[in-house]
């Protein structure tokens, strides 16, 4: 079985994590909070196009597709949970969306956010 699927990906958030400081951008979506997540979706012409989330927004966006996939886990919109990198795939095998959530260790967490990934 392999553990990444291998999907066309429909949208993905991933914990910004380069050396550059994101203080002079803004979250696209609620256009007041400082981003932290690079998010990546496709245009109508099926296009890569990246914007920044502010934390408050990917957990939105995260809560927004488990609540239309109908999910027995979804609470209310409020529910937030720990990630780091999270990305729905569109497999055509199975004409479904597929839900992978990365969440890193404290220290992975530290080095990669102080610029030392390894």
């Amino acid at each position: 079985m392999r553990r990444i699927p291998t999907g066309v990906v429909i949208w993905s958030l991933k914990r910004y994590t380069r050396n550059e400081n994101l203080w002079d951008r803004v979250c696209s979506r609620c256009k007041q909070s400082t981003p932290v997540f690079e998010y990546e979706h496709s245009d109508e012409q099926e296009r890569s196009v990246f914007n920044y989330l502010c934390e408050e927004c990917a957990q939105k966006k995260l809560a927004e597709w488990l609540q239309s996939a109908e999910s027995p886990d979804y609470v209310h919109l409020g529910y937030q949970t720990d990630f780091d990198i999270a990305t729905v795939f569109y497999e055509q095998k199975n004409d479904g969306e597929t839900l992978l959530v990365t969440r890193w260790s404290a220290e992975q967490r530290r080095r990669r956010l102080q610029g030392n990934e390894g």
